[in-house]
């Protein structure tokens, strides 16, 4: 239960891109990680593009198909607002890398760089974007795979649900310059390499979530863990910080030494 010292956290959604790499490399598993402004949250940080639920997120249920928010609601364990952050992480991750899970009269070939500028500067409603453009939201694309929120006592707090899509074959990653000031793609072992070497900088959740996609050789076996990942219960992740001879460490629920009241 929260506390007068502690805030509640901004929900959020985070979207993990993947596609299959190279053959010349294999083929194996690659997911698009992004480097954060250093003045943005979480800022140099190097993450998966993603954002806050905003109030337009709201307003778009009539723009969705094959997740409408009865389902929404369903696969996030939610009683409203579930489509919300399925909205969050479309509208987000088109915004900071221009890749956009839609179809409609507007993907054909039609450069949608400056409604994107004004959606990301809040000049542009995400509604009156899809209805202007004939667009209709591809929910059933995303694949709803983790639940991370920040220890009560940090700040920032987030609430974040992650989510997994695979990379549309007829677009182009092209961070934004604002929010991202670089993008890579890299299979999770390599991201993971890179964190311990400190040539990326991982949040915790980051992390985690990279570990959890590490064991998948390929994008077809992720994909079919992730279609049905939300069936088994995606349980929230609060961690909680302990003290352990002078040593801080962040304990997860499950785990030993996690208190029985922040259940």
């Amino acid at each position: 239960m929260l506390d007068e010292h502690h805030t509640n956290a901004v929900p959020s959604s985070s979207v993990v891109l993947v596609r299959d790499g190279d053959e010349n490399d294999g083929g194996r598993l690659e997911v698009l990680m992004v480097r954060r402004h250093r003045n943005t949250s979480f800022g140099s940080a190097d993450a998966f593009p993603g954002g806050t639920v905003c109030a337009d997120d709201a307003r778009i249920c009539e723009y969705c198909c094959g997740v409408d928010g009865d389902e929404a609601n369903r696969r996030l364990g939610t009683r409203s607002s579930g489509l919300d952050f399925y909205s969050a992480a479309i509208r987000e991750l088109f915004e900071e890398t221009g890749v956009l899970l839609a179809h409609g009269n507007s993907m054909s070939g039609r450069n949608l760089d400056g409604q994107r500028a004004a959606l990301a500067r809040g000049d542009l409603s995400w509604p009156r974007f899809l209805a202007e453009h004939g667009l209709t939201l591809e929910t059933g694309e995303l694949h709803y795979v983790s639940f991370w929120e920040a220890p009560l006592d940090f700040q920032p707090r987030f609430s974040t649900r992650f989510f997994v899509a695979e990379m549309p074959r007829d677009q182009q990653v092209r961070h934004d310059g604002r929010e991202l000031v670089d993008s890579r793609w890299v299979s999770p072992s390599r991201a993971l390499q890179l964190g311990r070497e400190g040539e990326l900088n991982l949040p915790f959740p980051t992390m985690k979530n990279l570990e959890a996609l590490a064991g998948f050789g390929n994008r077809h076996e992720l994909m079919q863990w992730a279609w049905s990942r939300w069936q088994n219960g995606v349980r929230k992740m609060r961690g909680v910080v302990i003290e352990e001879n002078g040593t801080r460490r962040i304990v997860l629920p499950g785990e030993p030494g996690y208190p029985e009241d922040e259940i």
